[in-house]
């Protein structure tokens, strides 16, 4: 087995560390690639297609909808990129896997060499710094022969959405001569602090019948996003890692509206306040300042890609599922409320629109809009490069389902044709 030693630095700057090395090996026509990460194992990409192409060629990056790590068996690419030249990032991540038991078998759990010896680590931010080894190395080691640029478009869903988006809105940077140019996205959850009780989204709008929210809030949502909200606490194990914006990239935008809490499932007024609220009856407003719930922070925007940056907001395709129906006599009252108030995919895939969006249009074009929450019309520029579309019910399992291939390719062949006649 060969092995050859980097020189190349991490492309993320926070995540910068020792220069890598890497393994590679054959797997029915696949070439595996290990790269050792630091203390923590080795993290593997597999390789589709790049041994008989140019190196100029268009790059495609597939984050899988969950750890493949836990297997020697490669990820199945999804059909719209099966023929083109395709690095799968094997990211560890434990807590949500159908690989994952509840014993991780000794090669997934505990990987050692005559050099090292330490076990792996496979909760957050494991999968992060697993993604940005990885790109390092791709980047490094696939980069064009010649002075030619080369164009890299980064698919993920489900997990690996989360990591695709913001993979892509940190290392889009145009002028390099390889780099990300263009990012698909399916079924992401891309703001995880929703699922805490403290989150604004959880509490029930003044305005709002309690009927009409008791019946939205009953109704049934996508498996796969029960299963994700389910697995939070085992996939981050403690509740201030959801308010990384590797891990929630909304965050990269504004500043989360809710105060970190000590755990999962609890508010952040502890336990004795809730008990002196209980025994006097008051409000909050009423008990002892030293005893008095901090309020959540007002959201904030931030700036992003910061000023002194060069990156630019990636040419993005978010893809989300229907979400079932809802019945009919809850379905009018939602309408004329022109809210869907359901926590769904399709929340997460507008919301981080929008705030792509703006970021195109108050920073880089410097239209002069202000910062709205409430506005989803834009301009034709941003809103040429960020779509969100329905591909309708979601398939069993975690395919993209026969209408998402086909926009998954028309966007991906779009993009590289325009690429090459530019």
């Amino acid at each position: 087995m060969r092995r050859w030693i980097l020189a190349r630095s991490s492309v993320f700057a926070a995540l910068r560390g020792p220069k890598p090395r890497y393994f590679s090996a054959a797997v029915n026509d696949i070439e595996r690639v290990s790269i050792r990460n630091g203390s923590s194992g080795l993290v593997t990409i597999d390789l589709h297609n790049t041994a008989k192409v140019s190196s100029g060629d268009p790059l495609l990056i597939y984050l899988p909808p969950y750890s493949t790590a836990f297997t020697d068996k490669p990820a199945q690419l999804p059909g719209f990129i099966q023929r083109q030249p395709t690095a799968v990032i094997n990211y560890r991540w434990k807590g949500f896997s159908p690989f994952l038991d509840e014993d991780l078998p000794a090669s997934a759990s505990h990987e050692s060499s005559e050099e090292d010896d330490e076990p792996t680590h496979l909760s957050w931010p494991a999968p992060i710094h697993d993604t940005a080894k990885a790109y390092n190395w791709i980047v490094e080691n696939l980069s064009p022969s010649t002075h030619t640029r080369r164009d890299i478009y980064i698919y993920g869903s489900y997990l690996g959405a989360s990591l695709a988006t913001s993979l892509a809105l940190t290392e889009t940077l145009p002028h390099e001569s390889m780099g990300v140019r263009g990012c698909v996205a399916y079924n992401g959850i891309y703001n995880w602090t929703r699922f805490l009780p403290d989150h604004p989204t959880n509490k029930p709008p003044e305005s709002c019948p309690i009927d009409v929210l008791e019946g939205l809030l009953a109704q049934p949502v996508e498996t796969q996003f029960q299963e994700l909200r389910q697995h939070a606490e085992e996939l981050f194990e403690r509740a201030e890692n959801l308010f990384d914006p590797f891990a929630s990239p909304c965050l990269f935008f504004h500043t989360p509206d809710l105060l970190v809490p000590p755990s999962f499932n609890s508010s952040g007024i502890t336990a004795l306040e809730l008990l002196l609220l209980k025994l006097t009856g008051l409000s909050e407003d009423y008990m002892p300042k030293p005893w008095r719930p901090v309020k959540s922070p007002r959201k904030s925007r931030l700036v992003f890609p910061p000023e002194s940056s060069t990156l630019e907001i990636p040419e993005t395709l978010l893809l989300h599922s229907t979400p079932p129906p809802l019945p009919s006599s809850i379905l009018r009252r939602a309408q004329r409320r022109k809210k869907d108030l359901r926590h769904i995919f399709r929340t997460h895939a507008k919301e981080l629109a929008d705030l792509m969006r703006i970021s195109i249009d108050a920073i880089e074009l410097e239209e002069g809009f202000e910062w709205d929450e409430n506005i989803y019309s834009r301009s034709d520029e941003a809103n040429r490069r960020v779509r969100v579309h329905d591909v309708g019910p979601n398939p069993r399992g975690f395919d993209l389902g026969a209408k998402g291939e086909e926009l998954a390719a028309t966007w991906l062949m779009d993009h590289i044709r325009n690429a090459k006649s530019n």
